[in-house]
């Protein structure tokens, strides 16, 4: 009677661990902000405080992430990770916008415009998804510019972004 027990204890267990590894088998590896991240902390993370969402897979996400990379890589940077990428890409591109983010210290009374168009709170994503590869021009413009032209008030500053991105 022992070793029945034994046994289908053994069987249960076995069967259970094999029922795991396949609802695991098709999971992707998740990185937040340049960090790798549990599936539960990624459910857990507000959809509002999500920026941008980029997925990774083939043989450069396997070759970064190992093998549980083969059913890719979802990478997501939340909003205040992505605009401080965007505004160390920026800086380092235009000493002017350093010297103007420097100036007041953060970007928070700045209109930024992406061809053309103007970054609001709920349309962050034209900004955000600014990357080396996307970015090609940035010009600063007065407040009286902002205002003439896009019809803008109360801006120190208009950072005008010029971006391959649509």
């Amino acid at each position: 009677m022992k070793k029945a027990r034994i046994l289908l204890c053994s069987l249960l267990l076995t069967t259970l661990g094999a029922l795991a590894q396949n609802e695991g088998e098709d999971v992707p590896v998740y990185v937040i902000d340049s960090v790798l991240a549990t599936p539960a902390l990624m459910e857990n993370l507000p959809p509002d405080q999500i920026g941008l969402i980029t997925i990774a897979h083939g043989q450069k996400a396997i070759l970064k992430y190992g093998s549980q990379a083969a059913n890719g890589v979802i990478y997501v940077e939340t909003k205040p990770f992505a605009r401080k990428r965007v505004r160390r890409l920026l800086s380092a591109a235009v000493p002017a916008y350093d010297s103007l983010l420097r100036r007041h210290g953060s970007d928070s009374s700045f209109q930024y415009i992406v061809n053309d168009t103007p970054v609001t709170p709920t349309d962050e994503t034209r900004l955000m998804t600014l990357d080396k590869k996307t970015f090609v021009s940035l010009e600063i413009v007065s407040p009286k510019v902002l205002e003439e032209r896009y019809h803008i008030k109360n801006r120190q500053a208009g950072v005008l972004i010029v971006s391959t991105e649509k």
